[in-house]
């Protein structure tokens, strides 16, 4: 939780100095969504060389404030909070956590990766258009319920991004045993 927990946090602190209001919510709110995700492990961590330098949640939830029944929700998985640290900005580490989002997708029979991005943050619409996803559609979430987020997007869950690098999944991590002698 801790590492989650500061990569999200120095999203949100770059996030501020680029101008946008995205994530800007006390990193306490968000809190219990990541213990959800990683209790369902849908939370995922990608390492370079030992260190760990983003996190991506790859799901089924098809949030009803924004994907309809007329969308087939079970047709997708979905990215949530997908956050890179800076020290590993410019890597392609987004790009590949997306094709291997997809690669996931495929493999359970899904035909789309899917996300709902902020709506003010207009280079991040470019990060994801140039990745290979479709704009869908706009959506302002229910007055009593406000939301930054609402730009959605799709692409073919087989899509690859030929260039950057690949994630080698090791799941479950293995962690080495005591030698202690009981």
């Amino acid at each position: 939780m801790p590492v989650v927990l500061g990569i999200l946090a120095e999203a949100t602190t770059w996030l501020a100095t680029c101008g946008t209001d995205q994530w800007q919510v006390p990193l306490e709110s968000r809190r219990s969504r990541v213990e959800q995700d990683a209790a369902a492990h849908t939370l995922f961590l990608v390492a370079d060389r030992g260190i760990d330098v983003a996190t991506i949640t790859v799901d089924e939830f098809a949030d009803a404030d924004f994907w309809e029944q007329a969308d087939d929700p079970a047709s997708a998985l979905y990215v949530h909070r997908m956050a890179v640290r800076r020290s590993a900005a410019g890597r392609g580490i987004g790009s590949a956590m997306l094709d291997w989002a997809g690669r996931r997708a495929c493999l359970r029979g899904r035909t789309l990766l899917r996300l709902d991005a902020w709506r003010t943050n207009h280079g991040l619409h470019v990060y994801y258009k140039n990745l290979g996803f479709e704009h869908v559609r706009d959506v302002e979430p229910p007055a009593d319920r406000p939301r930054g987020s609402g730009m959605l997007f799709q692409r073919d869950a087989g899509y690859h991004n030929p260039l950057g690098p690949q994630i080698v999944q090791r799941w479950p991590v293995r962690r080495a045993r005591s030698s202690r002698s009981r």
